[in-house]
Formats: structure tokens, sequence, C-alpha cells
């Protein structure tokens, strides 16, 4: 059964796209993991996973965000160390309260998306205004 649901995706995917754009329906691809790394500034990794307090495992990705921390929040420096303790932690709330998204000290894709916005701007977080 799940081989036949395979065979008829595969056939029927690019009817479906077809359509969808004869319709005026654009398909928007996902940004790729690669836009994680910052050209010049913040390149550990494009590894884009949720992280969270893990103060005793290092993480290629927690470094990432770490230096993509230290490129948004003016006011803030972490160290890149690839652990995510308290120090991280704190600066992630910052970010996520500066940014007006859910302040939980957790890196999903919303934290992932503002530190890739201001990592790559020429402005800071912290200084918007809103925190």
């Amino acid at each position: 059964m799940t081989a036949t649901i395979r065979i008829l995706a595969r056939k029927t995917a690019p009817l479906l796209m077809a359509g969808a754009m004869a319709v005026g329906v654009a398909a928007v691809a996902a940004p790729s993991a690669s836009a994680a790394i910052i050209p010049n500034r913040c390149e550990y990794t494009g590894s884009q996973p949720t992280l969270s307090y893990a103060p005793n495992t290092y993480k290629l990705a927690v470094k990432q965000v770490q230096c993509e921390l230290n490129y948004s929040l003016k006011y803030t420096t972490v160290e890149v160390d690839g652990y995510f303790g308290s120090a991280t932690r704190s600066a992630v709330r910052k970010l996520q309260d500066c940014s007006n998204i859910a302040i939980d000290g957790i890196v999903g894709s919303d934290t992932w998306g503002k530190l890739n916005y201001w990592a790559k701007s020429n402005g800071w977080a912290d200084v918007s205004g809103s925190c």
C-alpha cells in the first residue's frame, strides 16, 4: 500500500504543480539550512536545529547561534564556545523580546529567522526601541 501511495504521489506532483501555476499560485521553496551561514561573519554551520539550555553539551549549531547573537545584539555579548548555558539562554531571550516573538529561551524556527535577519543586517535588534 505504501509503495502505491509513493508512486501515485510522484506521478501526480507535477500535475498539481502545473495546475497551481495555471491558476496563479506560485510555488515557494523553503529556505535551505545554509541560510544560517552568515558570510564573512558566522560560518560555523548551516544546520538550524531546535536548541535549548544544555550547559554540558557541545554543539556546533550553538556556536552559530552565539555568533549570530553577537551580531544581532549591540549591548549583549556571549562567548562563542558551543555550550548553550545561562548566558546564551539570556541572550536568546533578549533577542526574542526585542523581536516580538515568544520569549522561551529556545532557538526554534522563529528565533533562527530573527537571528539570520539581524546577523545579516547592519542594525541591532536591541536598539530598535521594542525592548
